[in-house]
């Protein structure tokens, strides 16, 4: 099962990697970095002032003869088949042995979960929808506590916070970028990363050249798979306040050489050359792509960070080297520079409505703080001052700068979901009719640039006519 981005979630800081950069597609530096990277304090050393004077969550609520029994809705189908979830529920029994818990999971959680939520019957703890407005948060979660004191110990809690409270807590992150088969890239004589979109797409020839494998594999039939290219926007902007100048400083999407034309005018020139995607995209499989990239057949996709281990599982399946399992930061460089952004994967929150309400907050504190569930996926933790994961060391070697996405100002919050939705442009969206799709569609069909430029144009025009009337 995927696990389908968050829209770029907000914090406050920014991480600096620093290494050497490759350069080209063609050049001499060694592509297959093995530095291992930390942030300065590891995983298990977060201080009390890290957790804003908190102790633990376990060590708060260990004494408190919690009991009963609670539902954790989820969509890692994949965790609930392989029996991770039920091993990770040993460690909160040793905690609280009268608390039963209780896992569901949907293959298409999104629909299911919004379904379900037309009544209060919505289990006890779910992954927070991501599709939910943040204003009405308060109408089906319970609040953890203050904005104040929690953003002090977990990152991306802008957007699930609603009058100073907090509605939803980290379960990890992920960063942007491109997944790669080192081995692949390798054999079809790429010695160096690329450092610029156009170098990327030179290195998706020389393997369509070179080797047996796709180049680039689009997924397409899994529609969720094209909206992990809109993870690469703000990256590409290398500009922690980019969505938020798009409002103060009323500028297009499209334009020549902003980060949504990089993003998307690269996907369009993939998706135009058939010599660089599989054959047929309306038939692509999601489950099937995972041991086909891990034997080599595939070489490229873009999805974040998170889908690193997933990968890596597939490789041992099928007896084939999990290293050969890269990650690399979209190419597009800014003053020689290279950005990837990190963002929150899914959130978790507890049903305002639960019978067993403080059962219930327990376990949602406990698996975002100490279940180490994060790390054990090779995300992003979501606690300040937490180690990075082992799979972004790659980041170093390329002296990758990774930052957060800074808080709109408190007029702007939300202003940019609502003119998304109003001016049905959404960026993250998934409907057939969305942008992203329309241009997949003329790429596909062979319609040119011309066909690029119109929909651009369609998606500045409808956006800066919302954005206008919302902002007045």
């Amino acid at each position: 099962m995927n696990t389908k981005l968050k829209r770029t979630a907000a914090m406050c800081a920014v991480l600096v990697m620093t290494g050497s950069l490759l350069t080209a597609c063609g050049g001499t530096t060694e592509n297959n970095p093995t530095a291992d990277t930390t942030a300065a304090a590891g995983a298990g050393e977060t201080s009390a002032a890290a957790n804003g004077g908190e102790t633990t969550a376990a060590a708060a609520d260990s004494t408190s003869g919690l009991s009963g029994t609670i539902k954790v809705l989820h969509h890692r189908t994949d965790r609930d088949q392989d029996g991770t979830m039920a091993e990770l529920t040993k460690g909160f029994n040793e905690l609280y042995p009268n608390v039963k818990i209780e896992y569901q999971s949907f293959t298409n959680y999104a629909d299911d979960i919004a379904t379900m939520m037309q009544s209060d019957n919505y289990g006890d703890v779910v992954m927070t929808p991501q599709a939910l407005k943040q204003a009405d948060l308060p109408n089906f979660f319970a609040p953890f506590g203050s904005y104040d004191e929690l953003s002090q110990k977990y990152y991306w809690l802008e957007n699930y916070s609603v009058d100073g409270q907090v509605y939803a807590l980290p379960t990890g992150g992920t960063a942007s970028g491109v997944l790669y088969n080192k081995k692949v890239w390798a054999d079809a004589g790429i010695t160096s990363l690329p450092t610029t979109t156009e170098e990327f797409i030179a290195c998706l020839k020389q393997i369509e050249e070179n080797t047996d494998a796709i180049p680039y594999y689009t997924n397409y039939n899994a529609g969720w798979c094209i909206t992990q290219w809109q993870s690469l926007v703000v990256g590409a902007s290398g500009d922690p306040d980019y969505n938020t100048k798009l409002l103060t400083e009323r500028t297009d999407l499209f334009s020549a050489g902003s980060p949504y034309d990089a993003v998307y005018g690269t996907l369009f020139d993939i998706y135009a050359d058939p010599t660089l995607h599989e054959e047929d995209p309306m038939t692509t499989d999601w489950e099937g792509c995972k041991p086909a990239f891990a034997q080599g057949k595939i070489a490229t996709m873009v999805l974040g960070s998170w889908a690193i281990s997933q990968f890596q599982e597939a490789a041992v399946q099928v007896g084939t080297d999990p290293a050969d399992v890269g990650y690399m930061p979209f190419p597009n460089s800014i003053d020689g520079k290279i950005y990837s952004v990190s963002s929150n994967d899914y959130m978790m929150s507890v049903n305002k409505n639960s019978s067993n309400l403080d059962a219930a907050m327990a376990y949602a504190r406990w698996f975002c703080t100490d279940s180490g569930f994060a790390q054990n996926e090779g995300e992003i933790s979501g606690l300040k001052g937490a180690a990075m994961p082992e799979t972004l060391s790659s980041f170093d070697e390329l002296g990758v700068q990774l930052f957060v996405e800074n808080p709109a100002p408190a007029e702007l919050i939300g202003k940019f979901d609502e003119i998304a939705k109003a001016s049905e442009v959404d960026p993250w969206g998934d409907a057939s009719t969305n942008y992203k799709f329309r241009m997949a569609e003329a790429a596909f069909n062979g319609q040119g640039r011309e066909a690029y430029d119109k929909i651009a144009a369609d998606v500045n025009t409808a956006w800066a006519a919302s954005r206008d009337e919302i902002l007045g």
